[in-house]
């Protein structure tokens, strides 16, 4: 039987080493095009962080006399030690250090780290906590912050005055406080971002930026008006004269008392925050980060399922990430001290 007419056998599909010049050009094309898309993504907070987590790593390698592309096992626990033994640095800003090292690498100098490497390196500053923790060393650090309990958000929005200032400040607290938000995500709200819900139960709002996935949160009406998140931002938008939904949901404000049309950044909120609490005199120095802790805090203590709550969060449910939010913040009730009513 002639073979002749018989079709040939697929050739398979190019290889990298196989490739002509002209393809390695438009896969370069395409490289580029998408790691500038991405960094327009990204928080202008996080790219701060990354910028200055390669001065940190190129000063080091300069000392070590190496070209900052060296990123191996050796310079990576070198590096390490360096920032836990000779600047003291947070064991969090050591580890973030070298995620953004790995970042800036990869993105703009075309060089993967050995996953192996940044793990030896991970590795070497846990014994260094670990080691830290025996000698009783105090903890590097801001460490956590601390969580805004409901009855000192109450006492805070009590205290916000009724000018456009108080106004805004007091719509940033409840809504930051509903939606467990981080200082980035109340920042890059956008008006187009917080809608009405259809039914009238209260307000949808789409967290488009955050380190975890997007999220939308439905914010109900609250019990008390005084504390009810969606007539505090209702409050806000009316007088502030909020239209355009392309712009920043939370505005600056002039000294004037005039609303500006650019928004706050992350820092801002933070310090509003800060402000807000040492203007109730709550013995407490809360951060950004405190009413995303406190809304986690009291939903664990009112017995909220942990699935909601990362609902509302955007964490996993069994984030340990998460677990850390729900602070224990009562040693002595029954509900934070495992001892209690077990039979002792």
């Amino acid at each position: 039987m002639s073979t002749d007419n018989l079709p040939t056998a697929a050739a398979g599909p190019l290889l990298p080493d196989e490739y002509d010049d002209a393809l390695r050009t438009r896969l370069a094309a395409l490289d580029a095009a998408s790691d500038a898309h991405a960094q327009d993504q990204r928080p202008d907070n996080t790219t701060r962080s990354y910028a200055s987590d390669w001065k940190t790593w190129t000063a080091f390698c300069e000392t070590l006399r190496i070209p900052p592309t060296a990123a191996t096992r050796g310079t990576l626990r070198a590096f390490v030690d360096f920032l836990w033994s000779r600047e003291k640095r947070a064991y969090a800003t050591i580890d973030r250090k070298l995620a953004g090292i790995s970042v800036t690498l990869r993105q703009h100098h075309g060089v993967v780290v050995d996953p192996e490497a940044t793990k030896s390196a991970r590795e070497l500053l846990k014994d260094y906590r670990r080691q830290a923790s025996e000698n009783e060393e105090p903890e590097r650090g801001r460490g956590k912050a601390p969580a805004m309990r409901i009855d000192a958000l109450r006492q805070i929005v009590e205290k916000c005055s009724d000018d456009i200032f108080g106004v805004r400040d007091r719509a940033m607290l409840l809504l930051g406080f509903a939606i467990a938000a981080r200082r980035a995500e109340l920042a890059g709200l956008r008006l187009r971002n917080i809608v009405e819900d259809p039914d009238g139960n209260g307000l949808l709002v789409d967290v488009r930026v955050s380190k975890t996935d997007p999220r939308v949160v439905p914010v109900p009406y609250g019990k008390h008006s005084a504390t009810c998140p969606v007539l505090a931002w209702k409050g806000w938008a009316e007088r502030a004269q909020i239209t355009d939904p392309d712009r920043h949901a939370f505005r600056a404000i002039h000294a004037t008392g005039s609303v500006q049309p650019k928004g706050i950044t992350p820092q801002r909120v933070g310090d509003i925050i800060t402000a807000a609490g040492a203007r109730a005199r709550i013995p407490v120095l809360f951060t950004g980060h405190s009413v995303r802790s406190g809304m986690a805090t009291e939903a664990r203590r009112a017995g909220k399922d942990p699935k909601a709550i990362a609902q509302i969060t955007g964490h996993k449910p069994n984030s340990s990430v998460l677990h850390g939010y729900m602070q224990i913040v009562d040693r002595w009730d029954t509900e934070d001290n495992a001892l209690m009513g077990i039979g002792l």
